[in-house]
């Protein structure tokens, strides 16, 4: 493959930047090539930058090799992080649903309490109608009586 050629499949994955300056008394270049990716992606090492110096003629040898290493090991790095991103999806889901499983069964209402022993709401059952009367007393009064226990009305 040719050096356009290349940097064409490279830069269909990201915007590139290139920056390319020559030292005169080595005879040598450098070459950066800075990706700029073109999705929201979250992994740095994606937009690591490929800093090369060599003398021309290197290049001419090598860079498109050296391009298409670049190239491959940004595209696993690229499916890397998409395959990570999926996993922690999943993860994030399967979360949320044991969490919502959890809250549905601590929501859960608690048993009907069971019958118990049915007493008598009303004082001249609680004393029979003619001890009610005997006592001369209200019927919260007889039935406090009856009971063993004092009930006094706050607001009566």
């Amino acid at each position: 493959m040719t050096t356009f050629k290349e940097l064409y499949e490279l830069a269909t994955s990201a915007a590139l930047t290139m920056v390319i300056s020559a030292d005169e008394k080595t005879g040598r270049m450098t070459i950066n090539v800075v990706p700029k990716p073109k999705k929201d992606v979250d992994e740095p090492a994606l937009t690591k930058a490929l800093s090369l110096t060599a003398t021309p003629d290197e290049f001419d040898a090598e860079f498109v090799g050296v391009l298409k290493g670049y190239r491959e090991v940004r595209q696993s790095l690229a499916a890397q992080a998409e395959a990570t991103q999926e996993v922690l999806q999943a993860a994030k889901a399967a979360s949320a649903k044991k969490a919502g499983e959890a809250m549905t069964k601590a929501v859960k209402p608690a048993p009907a309490p069971k019958a118990s022993v049915k007493t008598p709401t009303d004082p001249a059952e609680a004393l029979g109608n003619d001890e009610a009367e005997e006592a001369g007393s209200t019927p919260q009064q007889a039935a406090a009586t009856a009971t063993g226990s004092a009930s006094y009305d706050l607001f009566g």
